[in-house]
């Protein structure tokens, strides 16, 4: 055989042997990681530092309004006996409010009731206790809306003469709330910053701006009594009225 064609043989035999090992081997990863996940495995920054304080504004007022719930009540031993004399006080008490000036408005039914009371006598011999009597009584109650806290005094004289012979509360309030309300609102948020500002001083922390505000909502008016020179007719003292609201503030730390 021509020694070029055995040459020829050796390398298309070589040839075929180094691609086999090549297919033979398994393939090897690249080494490197995706940007995504090295992304993912990185820490997440803190949050934000903050302070939050919740601040308190209160504000008293004499108050303008008052209301009193009256009424009569009556016992007899039927319900229409006892329906016809409430109802004899109820609008004597009416009426005498009508010529005082009250607006229809101002004079609401607040309950109206009836119920029976019945007296049960010794137990008897034989077991059994005896109904002796029954008395029914009668309700009525209305509330007065009075929008001059001076005349309060006046007003309850009046419904007793007529023959009002309940009385179950009496109320003072203010007519306008809004403007106690923002007065509140702007003493509470002033109480906040001084409040941060102090614990930002404590902590050796500078404090930053606001980051979010809320109020917190429950604030009721407490009566606070006056002295003996505003009593009134009828023994009703007006006093004054004290009315508190809460505002949380968070403030972010620099």
């Amino acid at each position: 055989m021509p020694k070029r064609i055995v040459l020829l043989l050796l390398i298309s035999f070589s040839v075929v042997m180094i691609a086999a090992c090549t297919m033979s081997k398994p393939a090897v990863a690249p080494n490197f990681r995706p940007l995504q996940a090295l992304n993912t495995q990185a820490e997440s920054p803190a949050g934000p530092r903050t302070i939050t304080v919740v601040g308190e504004g209160r504000v008293s007022l004499e108050p303008d309004m008052v209301t009193l719930n009256v009424g009569a009540e009556a016992s007899a031993s039927t319900v229409s006996e006892a329906k016809t004399e409430v109802e004899a006080h109820f609008v004597a008490i009416v009426v005498e409010l009508e010529q005082l000036g009250f607006a229809e408005k101002d004079i609401q039914t607040l309950h109206y009731g009836i119920h029976c009371i019945r007296d049960r006598g010794p137990v008897m011999p034989e077991g059994f206790t005896p109904e002796l009597a029954e008395e029914f009584h009668v309700t009525n109650m209305v509330r007065v809306t009075i929008r001059y806290v001076e005349k309060a005094g006046e007003v309850l004289d009046a419904v007793v003469r007529a023959g009002a012979n309940q009385l179950h509360g009496v109320t003072y309030s203010v007519l306008d709330r809004s403007t106690w309300q923002s007065q509140a609102r702007a003493l509470a948020v002033a109480d906040a910053k001084s409040r941060a500002q102090e614990l930002a001083e404590l902590a050796d922390v500078e404090l930053g701006e606001v980051i979010s505000v809320s109020e917190v909502v429950g604030g009721m008016p407490v009566s606070i009594l006056a002295d003996e020179r505003s009593i009134g007719g009828g023994g009703v003292v007006p006093g004054e009225l004290e009315f508190s609201t809460w505002i949380e503030v968070t403030f972010a730390v620099q």
